[in-house]
């Protein structure tokens, strides 16, 4: 059940929270050659995605609470890639990863979007200005939060997460991964359910 917060100066409503019990599973998709548990960027590397510290106060994990919303936020998150190279799907695997402990979660989705002093545009438009400092007061007001529960760009019917590294590696443990090579046809499912399609021609050399 989601639990409300003391309230702070940013967050006069306090924090509208939920949490995932250990044993949850979620789901990473990821490059073969690296494991399934990155929390990034990696130090020294500028922020690159929406829920990342600008100043590297804190590294973050992205994962989805489905196959079909973590394929969407790395595989088709651009809009031009909605025709691509089964090459570039396939240089990727899907990983179910296992909570080992309970992390508590803002909801920054359906009413949680007004309740922390925000619209629908933060986890769907191109600048990131708003959820990284959005992000980031979170993590300083709420020092027992984990992470950000949010709808994904592209699907709002999938539900993300962005754990912060409060975290440890350790507090994860991954189940067998499956190679999208391997799994052709569940990989076809997931490109006609968003209307995206394989590019046939001939590669120039």
């Amino acid at each position: 059940m989601p639990t409300l917060s003391a309230p702070t100066a940013r967050f006069p409503s306090g924090l509208l929270s939920s949490t995932l019990e250990a044993g949850e599973i979620i789901v990473r998709v990821h490059r073969k050659t690296l494991g399934p548990v990155f929390f990034g960027p990696n130090p020294g590397t500028p922020p690159q995605n929406r829920f990342d510290a600008t100043g590297g106060e804190y590294r973050v994990l992205y994962a989805a609470q489905r196959l079909e919303g973590a394929f969407v936020e790395t595989i088709l998150r651009r809009p031009a890639h909605r025709v691509l190279r089964r090459e570039f799907v396939e240089e990727r695997m899907w990983t179910p990863i296992r909570l080992e402990r309970p992390a508590t979660v803002a909801k920054i989705m359906d009413e949680g979007l007004l309740f922390h002093g925000v619209d629908a545009s933060i986890s769907s438009t191109d600048d990131y200005t708003s959820s990284r400092a959005l992000a980031l007061a979170l993590y300083a007001d709420f020092p027992h939060l984990d992470g950000l529960a949010y709808r994904s760009r592209h699907n709002n019917g999938e539900v993300c997460f962005a754990f912060f590294d409060r975290l440890l590696p350790s507090d994860f443990s991954h189940l067998a991964g499956k190679r999208f090579e391997n799994h052709r046809e569940r990989t076809d499912e997931l490109m006609r359910l968003h209307g995206a399609v394989f590019d046939a021609s001939a590669q120039v050399e």
